[in-house]
């Protein structure tokens, strides 16, 4: 199992892509400001109706924020911005995160969209939503298990990251989850992590790094507090 890849194969390495922030509020569709218009006026976001102007029912709020949905276009309620908790963990171990395994050749087809409003307070304090996947292992099959990869489907506005963890409590990229910076790694856009044939002399290497038989995912928002942008992942796994 190895973590680095040849110079010339960079789909072997573990992908560290931080991207750049975008400093435009607009340039990403489903980007919206939480806090929204005037709450004085009561002019509301809503349903255009019949006469096309934009402007309908500000609710009984009259702030015209709210739910994403896969849109992100922030009407409705705003309570409602915020992944479904039935889909994800709040915290890590929890059975909501599950969302499957993934042997060779799968991927994810029904990923939630997520929503998270407040930028990353820290791990366990409740701005963060969790995953669990599995990256089956056959017996006999080390090397060429295959790449396993996780990133971002969407991204609203590049505005979340995530760490992986081999399970709960331990390093984030702990015990040879990226092998290139360690548990030093920083939070990514993008993570893979490759099982292929190497020459002989880093077979012994690769022995000493075990699979990622599963691994837990925690999403968070790096930047533009606040803001109901949303993300959804996608996990895949190929030879």
């Amino acid at each position: 199992m190895f973590a680095c890849g040849s110079p010339t194969d960079d789909r072997d390495d573990p992908m560290f892509s931080n991207g750049e922030a975008g400093t435009d509020a607009d340039a990403e569709a489903g980007t919206v400001d939480e806090t929204g218009g005037d709450m004085g006026t009561g002019d509301g976001d809503g349903d255009p109706g019949t006469t096309g102007d934009g402007d309908g029912d500000p609710g009984t709020t009259g702030d015209g924020d709210g739910d994403p949905g896969t849109t992100g276009d922030g009407d409705g309620d705003p309570g409602d911005c915020a992944t479904d908790p039935a889909q994800v963990g709040t915290s890590c171990g929890q059975g909501s995160a599950y969302h499957g395994a993934f042997p060779i050749g799968e991927m994810s087809t029904d990923m939630p969209v997520g929503a998270i409003v407040d930028t990353d307070n820290g791990q366990g304090n409740g701005a963060e939503d969790w995953y669990q996947v599995d990256f089956p292992l056959m017996p006999d099959t080390r090397p060429m298990a295959g790449t396993a990869v996780i990133e971002f489907a969407e991204n609203g506005n590049d505005d979340y990251r995530f760490e992986v963890y081999r399970d709960c409590g331990a390093q984030a990229y702990g015990q040879g989850l990226a092998a290139e910076f360690g548990a030093s790694a920083p939070p990514l856009s993008e993570w893979s992590f490759s099982d292929l044939n190497p020459d002989m002399e880093q077979l012994e290497y690769m022995d000493n790094i075990p699979w990622p038989t599963t691994v837990w995912v925690r999403v968070f928002r790096f930047q533009n507090n606040p803001m109901c942008t949303t993300y959804q992942l996608q996990v895949s796994r190929t030879m």
